[in-house]
């Protein structure tokens, strides 16, 4: 073969044994990344397994939202077991041992049942407020008038009361307060037991009573005499429920009652996980703000009815105490009358000639008496005379150097004037405002300011104040003559005064809306607008009375026949009641002439406040 054929062979086996070579490599490298590539995705199928068994995928992309912000140096899983420790830690008060979460909820809850339990056994169930059928006496003593009362007899009740106590509580009232107590805490059941006590000068005794929804004691204050001066309902002390159970009986087996039903929890255990913590606390502040607010409803009644105990053995001492005076003063009218007895006793066992002489004696005594008493009597009424003359002379020489002043003249001061007028708007602006003491639905009159207040009291125009302001007050005209109202003009009221309070005395008979008819509530009337305009009425004329406002002479009635007593009772009385008021009107009328005092009449005192207008109304007077 030629040599270079033979190198040009050489060189293929070279390449094929190259090629062979390189394929080998080849294929081993891929053989070990194929095994290394297998091996990964079995790992990565692991790591997904494991991974699912932690969190799913939706899971997985709300990881953040369900675990919350990760904890530094933790990872997500961590720092949910922090924040799980600390929940099992606030719930239970410190962690368990370092178990698993199962072990920790387990743990927990059976911590929370058995606290739960504990609670419903301790606090949950209800007190007792009176003593189980086991704890009552068999023969505790009872009390009649208690066994009266449960049986509803209230009259054979206050039979027992004194005086004062039967008019301040009749059968009626006892009937109305036993019904309310039983409305309130069931049915009677029975008497438990009874204590005395000494208060004052009474005897206490308070029966306890069970109800069907409690225990209540009734008190009864008996006084000296063992009459009832005092009977009240208030709830039972808590000591003296637990001195009656203190001795236990037995007792024959009963039903138990509805309160003794209500002793069994009020929230029943189960799984804390289907009640809740949270829930349980919520019912149990809801049952102590309800005990609370129980409680201070029962204290609320203990001090009411104390107060009502108080009061009535304030009101019972006092009336014992007047009718001992009563008694005294009565003791004392005996003792005098004894006394009579026993002189005029001795005067019958003394001789006729005896007699005859002691009342001879005691006649000539008496005339000496009536002669100086007459001599009394006429010089008295010679110096009155003389007295009187005196006093004439001198009014008259003192009336004919100065004339007397007008008695009225007060009535005639203005209180204000007019300082604006509106024609359109029909109002005027006063210079009273509030620091005057004005108010609203205050009349006025209205007069010309160059001419003095007339007798008659009329004015150009009535005004009637609606708005008040500190220094001014605006009034609607109510009405007006033809002269015009103008700047300046004085506005008075006879009743009101920015600076004093007047004193009016009021009458006589009214007809107040002019029908011609007497109004039997005049007096009345206008003496409850005297008072709304500030001023003060008084029964009587003295020297503190301003003004008097006098009706007509008060009507007589015609005595009454003995007929018309038997049809009408209350004639007499009405008869001699109209006569005092004609007695009472003169000696009024009198006294005011004597002291000149301002007299007017409805009319005029209606000019004079303002009011004359607005009195046409049907309302003027309510």
């Amino acid at each position: 073969m030629p040599a270079g054929k033979r190198q040009q062979n050489g060189a293929m086996l070279y390449t094929v044994i190259t090629f062979v070579g390189l394929f080998i490599v080849s294929t081993v490298v891929a053989v070990i990344f194929y095994l290394q590539a297998e091996k990964h995705r079995t790992d990565a199928a692991t790591l997904q397994s494991q991974m699912n068994e932690l969190a799913n995928s939706a899971e997985l992309r709300k990881i953040g939202a369900i675990v919350g912000a990760k904890q530094p140096r933790k990872s997500r899983l961590g720092t949910m077991v922090d924040y799980f420790d600390g929940t099992v830690s606030l719930i239970i008060g410190g962690l368990p041992e370092d178990t698993s979460a199962e072990v920790k909820v387990d743990t927990t809850n059976r911590k929370v049942k058995d606290i739960l339990e504990l609670l419903a056994q301790q606090h949950l169930a209800i007190e007792p407020n009176v003593p189980t059928n086991e704890n009552i006496e068999p023969n505790a003593p009872t009390n009649e008038l208690v066994e009266l009362l449960a049986n509803q007899q209230f009259s054979a009740v206050t039979e027992d009361f004194n005086e004062t106590l039967k008019n301040e509580v009749p059968p009626e009232k006892l009937e109305e307060a036993w019904k309310a107590t039983i409305d309130q805490m069931g049915p009677f059941k029975r008497q438990i037991g009874l204590r005395t006590e000494k208060q004052a000068d009474y005897d206490v005794v308070s029966v306890t009573c069970e109800f069907e929804k409690g225990a209540l004691d009734v008190q009864i204050a008996y006084n000296s005499e063992k009459q009832v001066a005092g009977l009240s309902i208030v709830p039972t002390p808590a000591e003296v429920l637990e001195n009656y159970q203190q001795t236990p009986q037995p007792l024959q087996p009963t039903q138990p009652s509805d309160f003794e039903r209500q002793q069994q929890p009020y929230i029943e255990i189960d799984d804390p996980n289907t009640i809740g913590l949270i829930g349980v606390i919520e019912k149990l502040k809801t049952k102590l703000d309800n005990t609370t607010n129980a409680v201070l409803v029962f204290q609320e009644q203990l001090e009411r009815q104390k107060n009502l105990f108080d009061d009535a053995m304030k009101a019972g001492f006092e009336k014992e105490q007047t009718l001992l005076a009563e008694k005294e003063k009565y003791q004392q009218q005996v003792n005098e009358i004894k006394k009579d007895y026993n002189d005029l006793k001795t005067m019958m066992q003394q001789t006729s000639e005896q007699q005859v002489q002691t009342l001879m004696a005691q006649l000539d005594e008496e005339r000496d008496n009536r002669k100086k008493l007459s001599q009394q009597l006429l010089k008295t009424e010679a110096e009155l005379t003389t007295a009187e003359e005196r006093i004439k002379r001198t009014q008259e020489k003192l009336l004919a150097l100065v004339p007397s002043p007008d008695s009225e003249i007060a009535a005639y001061k203005p209180d204000g004037k007019i300082i604006l007028i509106d024609d359109a708007a029909k109002t005027v602006h006063i210079n009273l405002g509030s620091d005057d003491h004005v108010y609203r639905g205050l009349t006025f009159s209205v007069y010309d300011k160059n001419t003095p207040i007339l007798k008659d009291g009329k004015g150009k125009a009535e005004i009637e104040v609606f708005n008040v302001e500190k220094n001014i007050s605006t009034a609607r005209i109510i009405s007006s003559t033809k002269t015009p109202i103008l700047v300046d003009d004085a506005v008075a009221n006879l009743v009101w005064d920015s600076d004093k309070t007047n004193a009016f005395v009021v009458a006589g008979e009214f007809d107040l809306n002019g029908d011609g008819n007497i109004d039997d509530e005049a007096a009345d009337k206008i003496k409850a607008l005297i008072r709304k305009w500030g001023g003060k009425v008084a029964d009587e004329i003295s020297i503190n009375t301003d003004f008097l406002v006098l009706g007509t002479v008060p009507t007589v009635r015609k005595k009454p026949t003995f007929e018309q007593m038997e049809v009408d009772p209350m004639a007499m009385e009405k008869y001699e009641g109209s006569l005092r008021r004609l007695t009472s009107y003169k000696e009024i009328q009198e006294r005011a002439e004597k002291l000149s005092i301002p007299v007017f009449n409805l009319e005029r005192f209606l000019y004079f406040i303002g009011y004359k207008t607005l009195s046409a109304r049907p309302d003027a007077f309510f």
